[in-house]
């Protein structure tokens, strides 16, 4: 028996048990057979659950007659393969349900039996009317002066999913075109690709010398696992060392994907990305409501949001052609997920990027214990920056003796 037909589907339902559950396929196989990755949705106890098929095969340890059959098929083609073997070595690697992991690494829509695809193939383009208009005329409305902005530095026009992906809402793409600035037309759902054009917005900042040397080091293993720690003291310009190594990915039609700690990081960091950056760059975090995240995990799927920015659980996200992974602040421990499937994306990270074959940079000014052994016994690169980039004075540090002071605010 082929593999697009097979007798069994080893199928991962939302589930504490340590293992997959049995069923027969039913109904039309999809075009490209049965293949793992495939949501489905099944009978489970007095439930109906959306569970995705992991294993595809000719035997069960159950008599075939007593399999359950599927109740229908969700997908015509299987999620990304990348997400599914990420998805499967978190659930050995921490001993956790496969099902379960499988459920809590994916968008809470995917979750509930929704389609993977974009919710719209409207392409936004700025009027001559739009060109001409200056962002300080839309003062009263920030966010859509953004909009405006950003639509400016594409003049072949945005698709809505890649600017819904960012941040932006349906109804500020209304405001704008009901005052004329901007304009939309229906395109054919015809695949992932954005109009081509100049990758940078504005020119990329001077290095120093610490900089540069980081940076052609980064550049010597760009096709190749190469697991760097990049040790700089606060101010000496690690971002900066990023956004040129992403520059160099996203020139070879690759994507990024950058881990910050906290939520509170990822707007600052959204924007100055978005400053540097014409393509597309998508944030994942958990102030996303359902749609957004859903936008933003299918413009990284299929390709069209080279550059990724999230928190921990961005890690889960799947990329069409990973390029690098960078971890900033890795010694933080709010990347370690504590409730639920606990994980560390510091540490899946390395896994990712070593089953991609691809770099992967470990930033911080206070690398963690383990990092930094692993960067002493020669596993990782160690990449200094003993000096501030920017030409401000270095901060000065002085003791404060609190003896005798009130204590108030810790």
């Amino acid at each position: 028996m082929s593999v697009s037909s097979p007798a069994v589907l080893g199928i991962a339902v939302p589930s504490p048990l340590r293992r997959l559950f049995d069923y027969r396929p039913a109904g039309a196989p999809p075009e490209g057979g049965w293949q793992p990755g495939l949501r489905v949705r099944v009978p489970f106890g007095p439930r109906r659950v959306v569970g995705v098929v992991v294993e595809c095969r000719d035997d069960s340890d159950l008599p075939l007659a007593s399999l359950k059959p599927i109740e229908d098929r969700l997908d015509d083609a299987p999620l990304p393969a990348d997400w599914l073997w990420l998805c499967r070595f978190t659930a050995r690697y921490y001993q956790h349900a496969p099902g379960d992991t499988l459920h809590q690494a994916l968008p809470a829509l995917l979750r509930q039996g929704r389609a993977l695809e974009a919710r719209t193939r409207e392409r936004w383009q700025v009027t001559e009317a739009g060109a001409g208009e200056t962002p300080e005329s839309l003062g009263r409305a920030p966010r859509q002066a953004e909009l405006l902005t950003m639509l400016r530095q594409h003049p072949q026009g945005l698709l809505a999913q890649a600017i819904l992906a960012q941040s932006f809402t349906r109804p500020q793409l209304q405001a704008l075109e009901k005052k004329g600035l901007v304009t939309r037309r229906e395109e054919p759902r015809t695949g992932p690709a954005e109009a081509g054009g100049p990758l940078l917005a504005e020119p990329v900042l001077p290095l120093n010398r610490e900089q540069a040397a980081a940076l052609a080091a980064l550049h010597e293993g760009l096709d190749a696992y190469h697991p760097c720690l990049l040790h700089g003291v606060t101010g000496s310009g690690k971002t900066e060392v990023y956004l040129q190594l992403i520059e160099a990915v996203a020139g070879r039609g690759r994507q990024a994907l950058v881990l910050v700690p906290e939520i509170g990081l990822t707007p600052q960091t959204l924007a100055r990305f978005k400053r540097r950056f014409r393509v597309p760059v998508v944030a994942l975090h958990s102030g996303l409501t359902d749609h957004e995240r859903l936008d933003a995990w299918e413009a990284a799927a299929s390709g069209r949001a080279p550059i990724v920015i999230g928190t921990r659980s961005a890690i889960f996200t799947p990329l069409a052609a990973p390029g690098a992974i960078i971890v900033d602040e890795e010694h933080d421990g709010s990347f370690k997920q504590q409730e639920g499937l606990r994980y560390h994306a510091r540490d899946l990270a390395v896994a990712r990027a070593h089953h991609h074959g691809i770099p992967l940079v470990l930033g911080s000014a206070t690398p963690s214990l383990e990092t930094l052994h692993r960067a002493q016994n020669g596993d990782y690169r160690h990449l200094r920056l003993t000096q501030r980039a920017s030409r401000h004075a270095p901060a000065r540090l002085e003791l404060v003796d609190l003896r005798g002071r009130p204590a108030a605010a810790g």
